[in-house]
């Protein structure tokens, strides 16, 4: 029900549910006396509140020392942050009471007949104090001087410490950025020391191709040598495989000249997995390809496709590490809507429900220290999304994860606005 004043009360059958600020402290200079030893426990309250441990530390203090000061009658604090969608619950009961269960915010004490409840004044807005007992009229003559006096001093003390977590989150989360930034950093710089050195093997493998290849032709003239022969085309295929590779990465590291072309999905994706490949492998992953027969092209830059599905495929192989599996590649598309659609299944340990709607927040990361900087997820939504596209993730913990990428073909894309980097 709701009082006059506007206030949310609570009846339940048997018990009586009233607004403290009805017997609250009088007007100045005509508050209720209050004993001396009572008001020296509440001022060395007001020094022992830890407002630098946080608002559940200031709770429990301060209904550890009033609760001595209100013998007989249970005590209670409902703290709701809506900014952090929390809500603290913290009792003190007298002897032989139990406390209820659910604790609903409107009725902390269901098993005594006298409930009442003060509304904490903003900005704790809905926050509130309750105070349980079974004789009502006892417990309006003792709460009266002692709630009047040490009531303002929890609402203060919580703001404190409200306003001190605030300021070590904010502290905490730019020291992440800046180690974040930091390692990128560093990779940044690896990055230029690996395409210097893909650069420089790029001679010496394409002499070793071209002198395994000559071997070969040579040793086939003599009959022989066949094993040699297959020898001479081993070494040939490794030099040429690596060299392929070196070239690849070369293109995908180089910056992007942002002229949007039209892209063949199928052989974007192929790159992603030989980058992936030592990933994979180290990872116990078996690859399956599920193509589309006549796959249109997409219309796009290569490089940053290509990195779209190097952190899919990277984020699958960790999440199958130690257990193995297979990472599924499907192609598919729609004609009438003119989309094509690329699913990338695993086996992994799946994402948590409650971190499912976080992964593409840049940041925001599950794997260990040091093991992801949580920008991987955030730049595939971005470069997904400056080629037209969308990006979506479904998951079962313990069974595994399913990206669906979803992308404009070549001839049905509204712009030829290149994307951004």
């Amino acid at each position: 029900m709701t009082d006059p004043k506007g206030d949310r009360t609570t009846e339940r059958p048997g018990a009586q549910v009233s607004d403290l600020r009805e017997l609250g402290p009088a007007a100045s200079g005509t508050r209720s006396p209050i004993d001396a030893r009572a008001l020296d426990r509440l001022y060395q309250l007001a020094i022992d509140l830890p407002v630098d441990e946080g608002t559940a530390r200031v709770v429990q203090v301060f209904l550890d020392g009033l609760a001595p000061l209100l013998p007989r009658l249970a005590l209670g604090v409902c703290v709701v942050d809506p900014a952090q969608g929390e809500q603290l619950v913290e009792l003190r009961l007298p002897e032989g009471v139990e406390a209820g269960t659910g604790h609903d915010p409107s009725r902390l004490f269901p098993k005594m007949s006298h409930e009442e409840i003060t509304q904490l004044s903003d900005p704790l807005l809905g926050s509130t104090f309750h105070v349980g007992s079974d004789d009502a009229t006892r417990a309006n003559v003792l709460t009266e001087p002692v709630l009047g006096r040490a009531l303002p001093l929890l609402e203060a003390n919580i703001k404190r410490a409200r306003a001190l977590e605030r300021k070590a989150q904010g502290a905490a989360a730019l020291k992440r950025l800046q180690a974040q930034v930091i390692q990128t950093e560093k990779l940044a710089s690896l990055g230029q020391i690996v395409a210097g050195v893909v650069h420089e093997l790029n001679n010496p493998l394409t002499s070793i191709v071209a002198y395994a290849d000559y071997l070969k032709r040579r040793l086939e003239a003599r009959e022989d040598s066949i094993d040699d022969v297959e020898r001479a085309r081993r070494i040939g295929e490794a030099a040429q495989r690596i060299l392929r590779f070196s070239r690849d990465l070369v293109a995908y590291a180089r910056p992007s000249a942002d002229v949007p072309a039209p892209v063949e999905v199928h052989e974007v994706i192929d790159k992603a997995l030989v980058f992936c490949e030592h990933e994979l492998g180290k990872a116990g992953v078996h690859v399956e390809r599920r193509w589309h027969p006549n796959l249109p092209s997409v219309l796009g830059i290569g490089g940053q496709l290509a990195q779209v599905f190097v952190n899919l495929f990277t984020n699958a192989s960790h999440a199958m590490v130690g257990r193995g599996g297979a990472l599924v590649v499907t192609t598919a598309f729609d004609p009438s809507a003119g989309r094509v659609t690329i699913t990338v299944d695993d086996d992994g340990t799946g994402i948590d429900p409650a971190d499912l709607t976080q992964i593409f927040e840049p940041f925001f990361t599950t794997k260990t220290e040091g093991r992801g900087t949580g920008l991987g997820l955030s730049i595939v939504r971005d470069i997904v999304a400056a080629h037209g596209g969308k990006v979506s993730a479904t998951s079962t913990v313990g069974v595994g994860t399913t990206f669906v990428v979803d992308l404009p073909a070549a001839a049905h894309r509204s712009s030829t606005r290149p994307p951004r980097a």
